[in-house]
């Protein structure tokens, strides 16, 4: 990744939530010798890169960040529930705060990609875009996390920041998403085998998205379901 960003030193990067696929991006990023940080959350990302810099070195040349992933997941998000029967609280935890955190998450992590020209990554659930009965605060913060990176990638673009936007099956985001297994948000008529998109699997498109090639893309939603949801 360092020679595909133009850098000169060894590669950096940041991955900023709990989810399966923050874990699998920030050990095959290790594997390939980049410098990864990890924060739990969005809102903790700017605080998790601080807290690795030596004295004097924030501003510094060299102190920019190549790539931020966010892979947020937040608990019981895919437990089906019916709309009406969610309390405000949990609406807000749900679908709110999420979207809270992923703002917190873009606002960190501009300056420090700015000083780079690098990249920031966000993987949300497809299911963000198609919807499903059951997980509505699921789809309305993912779909609201989709809406503010592709604004960040258009606004940014300027500065050489490019935004990819990552949309796996919701079964590659955690485990607890199994409890979806049949339900219309399980999409089994995908022409390739969608069950084989695990953590890594996104893991490696993330990697793609960090190659040379990739250099003029950004504000693109790249749905990695084995074909179950075509972008037009």
């Amino acid at each position: 990744m360092a020679d595909t960003l133009g850098t000169h030193r060894p590669p950096r990067a940041v991955v900023a939530g709990t989810s399966a696929v923050a874990r699998a991006v920030a050990s095959s990023l290790r594997a390939v010798g980049t410098t990864v940080v990890v924060a739990a959350s969005g809102s903790g990302l700017g605080a998790a890169v601080r807290g690795t810099q030596a004295p004097g070195r924030a501003h510094s040349p060299d102190a920019g960040v190549d790539v931020v992933v966010y892979a947020p997941y937040t608990p019981g998000s895919a437990r089906p529930r019916a709309l009406v029967d969610l309390s405000p609280a949990e609406w807000d935890r749900l679908a709110e705060e999420p979207v809270r955190d992923g703002l917190a998450a873009l606002q960190a992590a501009y300056p420090l990609l700015t000083a780079s020209r690098g990249r920031f990554v966000l993987v949300a659930p497809s299911v963000a875009i198609e919807g499903g009965a059951g997980v509505v605060a699921l789809a309305t913060a993912s779909e609201a996390l989709r809406a503010l990176a592709k604004s960040a990638a258009r606004r940014w673009a300027a500065d050489g920041v490019s935004v990819h936007l990552v949309a796996p099956s919701v079964f590659a985001m955690d485990p607890e998403a199994e409890a979806l297994r049949g339900t219309d948000v399980d999409r089994c008529e995908a022409p390739l085998d969608a069950a084989a998109m695990t953590p890594e699997a996104v893991a490696e498109v993330v990697h793609l998205l960090c190659a040379p090639g990739a250099r003029h893309l950004t504000g693109s939603t790249f749905a990695l379901d084995g074909g179950a949801l075509m972008m037009p």
